[in-house]
């Protein structure tokens, strides 16, 4: 029923953001009309008017005024896109038009509407009953007005004898003004809440009660003063108006538990593939566990919101049939196939983009479908379309949140899902390795994760292609701060989540170490911590610190160093809280550099008042102990030993690094050897050419110059550098 999706994509913007507290406006004396002559389009008029009636049925009508400012405002506007539900709902235009600068007008005729499919009908056209209509403007040029009027015309409610309707006001284009009218039966009971910035005037008339809303943006507004200044992940509120005719949580749970109860009928297929499952297995949390798994990794997930499609999921046999489904159709299929084994799951309505507003009972708040199987005064979350969530996972934006549970024997009510895993979280890299004479890193990496990161990584590696394993290897790699060449890549199995997921690979990053500098200062090759972010002002916000899920870190290096250098370890440290705790060593034992971290977050959540401890202090010193390094000293100088399996582009870094801190004889040496193992090398012999002219051997120099024009008579570098030397 959001018409305001509908207005949205015909303006082609960005989602509503969630808008900024209004505050009084200053006198007038110091109000300054906003230059809005650079933004693209301005809405001039934007009039909505809704209808509903008792049976849920109802109508919507938008009327715009919108005056194009730019060739980018023409390209936005250009096109208009009204989405709508062919199963119960249809779209009419009452004009498209423009109206020139010269007070003529042109109005679009009903060759410019075409009625498509929508982009999640084209993907799954069972699922959902989506589509659009297309106009297409005639003749519209900048410094010209769009004028249009559209009506969506409900014919058949969602519910019976329901409705619900969420309304925002733009923020994400100038509007000189704005009005929602809402016409309600009189005789109705009608729940309606709007925020404080918004109060409607209420009318009475035939039998009707009319709400008007008035707004208007006349200055745009950046997202960063449209949101309060809060650390960790925030949630949109809910919107600016909402309406509801359901009464309580109750009547929200019983409309939905009907529509589920429908589709859950015994079969002789549901019940084969039951058993086939569960044989052998004799508690219920053993049987749950296996049709979990079953259904998660087996049925692909079509992902549309809740409210996107059908309310309504398809039959368990069909979903068992088809292999794939929605958020509704896997939950459906699950609580199917447990019932079949005398187990039963019951659905949960919860939103992942926003917060609940518990006031306003209503299916506006939701856009996803879980499970849950109470468990004596416990409770099993399960989310099946996450594919590879270990069981009894939800995924981090689900947790903690205000969700709808709908028993199949007991009253629907609002409940809170778990702020944390059901197990420990831990995560653990380890780093094995060694650097060669001309400064390349060698080394192995090895993960073991358990929790978010885990769900994380295993989606990446499920989703991915074998082929394209070395690719998302070498983003991780790049991700923890190391830039080479991945080859080597080993994960375990995404879909076999009865341990952590594990993942080794390979690396090589050449000039890794500068070899030519007799001291240099060496920062471990280990991953950040990944500390949650906050703001040293935190008391002064008043807003709490999130954290996160409680979880061990631990990382180990363990680096050899070539013969020649010596080293000294940075300093440990440790530092403990009551929210977390921190410790690191490092050693050097012979050539061999140790270092280990381990980090354990104990609190999820922290007061403002102890955010600023945790910022200053436990932050900072964490922060500061990651970029501490090992102090390293050459005690041998002269030309590296190059390694025998070294690779040309090795050698012409190693003499880049010498030429750089103006050991040209060294530079020269190294790259008489890059030649004779590349002679047709694209840059070897420029280089050379360079380090000879800086030791001021002219001749030789003019010869590799002259041996770089011969490999690639256009290199321009390879002339210049020759006239140099001549």
């Amino acid at each position: 029923m959001s018409f305001r999706r509908l207005l949205i994509s015909a303006l082609i913007l960005l989602p509503l953001a969630a808008p900024a507290q209004q505050t009084a406006p200053p006198p007038p004396q110091q109000q300054q009309a906003p230059d809005n002559s650079q933004e693209p389009f301005v809405i001039e008029k934007l009039i909505y008017h809704v209808r509903f009636e008792n049976d849920g049925t109802g109508i919507s009508e938008a009327t715009l005024q919108i005056r194009v400012q730019s060739e980018a405002g023409v390209q936005q506007l250009g096109q208009l896109v009204m989405g709508y539900s062919a199963a119960n709902q249809r779209i009419e235009f009452g004009y498209v038009r423009v109206r020139k600068a010269d007070g003529t007008v042109v109005t679009a005729g009903p060759e410019a509407v075409q009625d498509l499919s929508a982009p999640l009908a084209r993907e799954a056209p069972m699922y959902t009953d989506l589509r659009q209509k297309h106009v297409t403007v005639p003749a519209l040029r900048p410094g010209e007005t769009l004028e249009y009027n559209v009506k969506t015309i409900t014919e058949k409610p969602l519910a019976p004898g329901q409705f619900w309707f969420e309304y925002g006001f733009e923020r994400n284009a100038i509007t000189l003004f704005e009005q929602l009218e809402l016409n309600l039966p009189g005789s109705r009971v009608v729940k309606t809440k709007s925020k404080p910035a918004f109060e409607p005037r209420v009318s009475d008339a035939a039998g009707r009660r009319v709400y008007t809303w008035t707004s208007a943006n006349k200055k745009r507004v950046s997202e960063d003063e449209t949101q309060p200044k809060k650390k960790g992940r925030q949630e949109p509120e809910s919107a600016d108006i909402q309406v509801t005719t359901f009464e309580n949580w109750e009547q929200v749970g019983q409309w939905y538990g009907a529509l589920v109860k429908e589709r859950l009928q015994s079969t002789p297929a549901l019940h084969a593939k039951a058993t086939e499952l569960t044989r052998g297995l004799s508690t219920p949390l053993e049987k749950l566990q296996a049709i979990y798994n079953y259904v998660a990794v087996n049925f692909r997930y079509v992902s549309l919101s809740f409210g996107a499609g059908r309310y309504q999921p398809h039959a368990a046999e069909d979903v068992l049939t088809n292999q794939y489904g929605d958020c509704k159709d896997k939950h459906t299929l699950l609580a199917a196939l447990t019932q079949e084994v005398g187990i039963e799951v019951d659905p949960v309505l919860i939103p992942s983009q926003r917060k609940v507003d518990a006031e306003v009972p209503s299916p506006a708040h939701f856009d996803h479908v879980i499970s849950v199987f109470p468990l004596g005064s416990d409770r099993i979350w399960l989310d099946t379309t996450t594919e590879i969530a270990p069981f009894g996972m939800l995924a981090s934006g689900l947790r903690n949140k205000s969700a709808l549970v709908i028993p199949r024997n007991s009253s629907a009510r609002l409940i809170k899902t778990p702020a944390d895993p059901p197990f420990a979280s831990t995560q653990e890299v380890v780093i094995e390795g060694s650097i060669n004479d001309l400064g390349k890193l060698d080394a192995r990496l090895r993960y073991s994760l358990r929790g978010d990161s885990e769900l994380v990584f295993r989606s990446a590696f499920r989703r991915t292609p074998q082929t394209k394993w070395k690719q998302l290897a070498q983003l991780v790699a790049a991700n923890d701060g190391l830039r080479g060449e991945v080859d080597e890549v080993s994960p375990s199995d995404p879909a076999d989540t009865r341990g952590p997921f594990k993942l080794d690979y390979h690396i090589t990053v050449p000039g890794f170490l500068d070899w030519s500098s007799k001291r240099l200062q060496l920062v471990p090759p280990v991953p950040s911590m990944g500390l949650p972010d906050a703001d040293e002002d935190a008391e002064g916000t008043g807003q709490p610190v999130e954290l996160g899920s409680p979880i061990d870190v631990h990382m180990r290096m363990r680096l050899t160093l070539p013969p020649r250098y010596t080293a000294r370890a940075p300093v440990a440290i440790n530092v403990a809280r009551d929210y977390a705790e921190y410790r690191s060593r490092y050693a050097v034992e012979g050539k061999v550099l140790n270092a280990d971290r381990s980090l354990r977050m104990i609190a999820g959540q922290l007061s403002a008042e102890r955010g600023k401890d945790y910022a200053i202090f436990f932050r900072r010193a964490v922060r500061n102990d990651e970029s501490q390094s090992f102090s390293l000293e050459s005690t041998l100088a002269g030309t590296p030993v190059i390694p025998p399996d070294a690779k040309p582009d090795e050698v012409l870094q190693a003499a880049a690094a010498a030429a750089a801190n103006g050991d040209f004889a060294i530079a020269a040496e190294l790259l008489e050897r890059a030649v004779i193992m590349d002679p047709k090398s694209k840059q070897a012999w420029n280089m050379l050419g360079g380090a000879r002219l800086g030791l001021q051997q002219y001749d030789q120099a003019a010869a590799a110059f002259r041996k770089q024009a011969e490999v690639n008579p256009y290199d321009d570098t390879a002339y210049y550098g020759l006239g140099m030397a001549l």
